[in-house]
């Protein structure tokens, strides 16, 4: 048996712009209760308010109800597993990697002449971008570690994902850096990948 929170998304599916006046009908249920689930649906992001209409008279204007884009599910992995298919398979696909690196570090502006101040705002910046990155000492210099691969679906199966990183991260730090260590997909889910310095 469904719940009613599953009957609501079934319902809102089929009728996008409804109200919980609509809802409660439909799934022979009151307002309040409705009101309640729809509530809880708005907070976990799987519908959203999409506008309103006059209930007429005095009235307040009635809440119309839809599906959120993350309920009606998306495409983005698939296509990005195309792109970087094409990519595996040109010659230039290393050069390519850095030009959509570099477009990416182009998003921050980084401190060019303060290297510890640079080394912080690239910190930020990749956590940001949800790697959740640190350092750590090292004799040949500081070595950078991704705690979380924010592509960790895909670059188990597209190790130019790696690369990229390895771009991304250089350009930021403006130091040559290589992969040392990467993580162990399926035995250590926690396992970081690690970049240090590269040896001249």
């Amino acid at each position: 048996m469904q719940s009613t929170r599953q009957q609501i998304l079934l319902y809102l599916a089929t009728h996008p712009g409804a109200t919980a006046v609509e809802i409660s009908r439909s799934l022979d249920l009151t307002p309040a209760n409705i009101r309640y689930h729809l509530g809880l649906l708005i907070k976990s992001g799987q519908i959203q308010i999409s506008g309103k209409r006059n209930a007429g008279g005095s009235g307040r204007p009635t809440k119309l109800y839809n599906l959120s884009s993350q309920s009606l599910g998306t495409n983005i992995k698939k296509l990005l597993e195309v792109i970087l298919e094409s990519l595996a398979a040109k010659k230039s696909a290393s050069s390519d990697l850095r030009a959509i690196a570099e477009t990416l570090a182009d998003k921050t502006n980084l401190n060019p002449d303060n290297r510890i101040l640079r080394f912080n705002q690239a910190l930020e910046y990749l956590n940001q971008l949800n790697y959740h990155a640190s350092w750590e000492a090292h004799p040949d210099g500081p070595q950078v570690v991704l705690r979380h691969c924010p592509y960790l679906d895909l670059a188990k199966n597209h190790s130019q994902l790696c690369q990229f990183d390895n771009h991304l991260i250089s350009i930021l730090f403006d130091t040559s850096l290589e992969l040392s260590q990467k993580r162990i997909f399926g035995k250590n889910p926690y396992s970081p990948c690690i970049f240090k310095p590269k040896l001249q």
